[in-house]
């Protein structure tokens, strides 16, 4: 990954032997050009991820990093270096590295100025602009397998994906749909299946999302909170964390639940199983008139649902 007529060389890097350089080039960057407070940006996640950086002539002049769970970001090139290519050739970078881990899709949490130059990339924006650091942003998704079987779209309409298959991609999907959220973000499960629900890739992206802004509310309905309680579950230690923005709610039995499983994003998005095992789902990322339908019976059953001792208890 080099453009020689520029002298840029842009090459995966490990933190534990670049990290005084690529430290240098995000403090410049995000600390002392955009303000971003020292907490947030180094967030003690960096010696998880995988970094690619750029050099001209040798010198650091800027880079970015790959989390685990496909999110991109901390996409950085010092100001004497801007409008070379060199955010294009990191992103680049980025891309291939992920395509080497067997990544199929990345998403990233754009600067809304930012925008324009990951849709040229192949990003799409999902929902709407929120608050990161006091700067606006907007996140955005890259699909890299679109050939996958499992995961054709079919053309009904607006974005619709058919016979979605669980546990697996649906339980991609869900954390396609948490890691997308600005805002909002309901789940309803009978058990809060552990094969979908109970992994570290999706503790991460509802913590981030609870943690965004006052306004974000997510809401988890279960329908037999014992299973939990008893072997343990990450979303409901979450819950029990965050208790104001995490909530958990027990409701046994309820004349228009019928066992399904539903997550839903925002006011647009939404993931859907029958209460059949054996019945395949759907996915519907873009469809406000879907998503409000689901919206409405998800209101009505949390409505219904209770907060018993056993939900609220910290584990000592």
């Amino acid at each position: 990954m080099s453009n020689s007529a520029q002298q840029v060389d842009v090459r995966e890097v490990a933190w534990v032997e670049a990290g005084d350089s690529l430290r240098a080039l995000r403090e410049q960057v995000f600390i002392v050009e955009q303000g971003v407070p020292r907490e947030i940006e180094w967030d003690g996640r960096d010696d998880q991820c995988r970094h690619v950086m750029a050099r001209v002539d040798g010198e650091p002049a800027g880079c970015a990093r790959l989390m685990p769970g496909g999110k991109v970001g901390r996409m950085a090139v010092l100001a004497r270096y801007r409008g070379r290519g060199i955010g294009a050739a990191l992103l680049d970078g980025i891309i291939a590295v992920a395509r080497a881990q067997g990544y199929d899709r990345l998403f990233l949490h754009a600067q809304q100025h930012a925008a324009p130059f990951y849709r040229r990339a192949g990003f799409e924006p999902r929902g709407a602009t929120f608050e990161e650091a006091g700067i606006p942003h907007v996140s955005m998704h890259l699909d890299l397998d679109m050939d996958a079987p499992s995961l054709e779209l079919e053309a009904t309409g607006d974005s619709f994906l058919g016979g979605v298959a669980y546990p697996s991609p649906f339980n991609r999907l869900t954390l396609t749909l948490a890691e997308s959220a600005s805002r909002y973000l309901y789940i309803l499960s009978p058990s809060l299946d552990f094969r979908v629900f109970d992994n570290s890739a999706l503790e991460e992206a509802i913590t981030a999302l609870a943690r965004r802004s006052r306004q974000t509310e997510i809401r988890i309905l279960i329908a037999d909170p014992r299973p939990l309680v008893q072997r343990g579950h990450r979303l409901l230690n979450l819950a029990r964390r965050l208790p104001s923005k995490v909530q958990l709610r027990a409701l046994a039995e309820h004349p228009e639940w019928r066992g399904e499983t539903l997550v839903i994003r925002d006011r647009d998005g939404v993931l859907y199983k029958p209460g059949d095992s054996d019945k395949e789902g759907f996915y519907e990322p873009d469809s406000r008139a879907s998503t409000q339908r689901h919206l409405e019976l998800f209101q009505e059953l949390w409505r219904q649902g209770t907060q018993g001792p056993e939900l609220r208890r910290l584990n000592l």
